[in-house]
């Protein structure tokens, strides 16, 4: 199997695409499948001119596998774990539902706060959650990326402020 894929700066052929399964996040759907030997996420709506080949593929167990695992688009060899800090006001609603991929509550705080980890294969699979849960939520690890976060949104304040105009 083989297609174009719309990136958002320019088209791409894939060829050779090994399909495993229709993903569906957030009401986006996904194509899961290996391209050479990495398993790859591809937008559904992005997908255009495919055609299809002769060519068999034996499924591979290992893909299946973590296909059944995840609960997320994001794949990668090397997760990275992020720590989360979650506030009181807003822990019941971490409590009843996995709000975060991969999401396991570690520790409830005398406060009744928590602190929630998840293994993320991408930034993006936490950052939107953290920003929309501002005030009520901290990275406390890995190291810096609350840092990082901080001065992204002060950035974002710098340069949306109102001017003046004169």
């Amino acid at each position: 199997m083989g297609f174009r894929y719309t990136h958002d700066v320019a088209d791409k052929t894939y060829a050779d695409v090994e399909p495993y399964k229709l993903l569906n996040q957030k009401g986006i759907w996904y194509l899961a499948a290996r391209h050479g030997e990495k398993l790859k996420t591809f937008a559904f709506t992005r997908i255009s001119g495919v055609h299809l080949s002769d060519q068999v593929f034996d499924p591979d167990p290992d893909i299946d596998r973590q296909l059944t695992q995840e609960d997320s688009i994001w794949f990668t060899d090397q997760p990275q774990e992020v720590v989360l800090r979650i506030a009181k006001e807003v822990a019941g609603y971490f409590r009843r539902r996995k709000l975060i991929a991969n999401q396991v509550i570690q520790m409830e705080l005398q406060d009744g706060g928590l602190i929630v980890s998840a293994r993320i294969g991408h930034l993006n699979q936490i950052l939107p959650i953290v920003r929309y849960w501002i005030p009520h939520i901290r990275i406390v690890s890995p190291e810096g990326l609350q840092s990082s976060l901080e001065e992204s949104l002060s950035e974002y304040l710098r340069v949306s402020a109102p001017r003046t105009i004169k």
